[in-house]
């Protein structure tokens, strides 16, 4: 039998006041049953509301396995992950997913039982709750992504995912916008990394108003994913 795997969380979160004590607790309980040993990183990206001290309670709560770490300036969805995955450092397993709490996070234990055997193992929504317009975003950027990267995953940016640290410090992940989970896959594709698909189920946003919509957020995203290409083609041509 594998003993308990250690392992670091972390959330991004923004305008997620009335999400993070819902997750956090839940995240505590979760690795204090499935963990030898855990840390967990809360990133507030530099939230409007009153994220950054409800962040700062629940660390004083769950002391000394919870930390925050505050952004000054927003910086947008990629830089919050880029700073998770800089600052959740300390254990061999990289966990996280989003402060709006509408994933399960107690699908980590589905994932634990493939660990052993694969590199990553990324979420892919059984169901997606979003608006109209956003899924419709989506399932261009998708089939966008997947075009052009060549990536079997029809869920690119699940934001639930557990994946070994030692394939993280292998990355050099360049985006500080959405398309930074996208990055991820196609880095992980590049590096050999055996992947693993497990569905999951995604929740409505009872909390706090979400950003992805923007346009600023979504035109910055698709000039990521050209920007990135541009890079993708020179460095298959080599």
């Amino acid at each position: 039998m594998n003993k308990k795997p250690s392992i670091s969380f972390f959330c991004p979160a923004y305008n997620d006041e009335g999400n993070l004590p819902v997750l956090i607790p839940k995240t505590v309980r979760l690795l204090q049953d499935t963990c030898s040993s855990f840390e967990i990183v809360i990133i507030d990206d530099a939230s409007p509301d009153n994220t950054g001290k409800v962040a700062d309670k629940l660390a004083k709560q769950y002391w000394p396995n919870i930390k925050v770490v505050h952004h000054k300036k927003n910086k947008g969805y990629g830089g919050a992950l880029q700073s998770g995955f800089r600052h959740a450092k300390k254990y061999p397993y990289i966990f996280y997913t989003d402060g709006d709490n509408q994933y399960d996070v107690f699908v980590l234990k589905k994932m634990l039982s493939y660990i052993y055997s694969y590199d990553a193992v990324i979420g892919s929504r059984e169901m997606r709750n979003l608006s109209m317009q956003r899924k419709l975003q989506s399932i261009i950027y998708n089939r966008l992504v997947r075009y052009l990267f060549h990536i079997e995953n029809d869920d690119i940016n699940c934001a639930i995912r557990l994946i070994r640290r030692e394939f993280i410090n292998k990355m050099n992940l360049s985006s500080e916008s959405a398309f930074l989970p996208a990055e991820m896959l196609i880095q992980l594709n590049k590096l050999g990394a055996k992947i693993k698909i497990v569905k999951v189920k995604h929740y409505p946003r009872t909390h706090g108003k979400a950003s992805g919509g923007k346009p600023s957020v979504i035109l910055s995203a698709f000039l990521d994913i050209f920007k990135y290409y541009y890079k993708y083609k020179k460095s298959v041509l080599v």
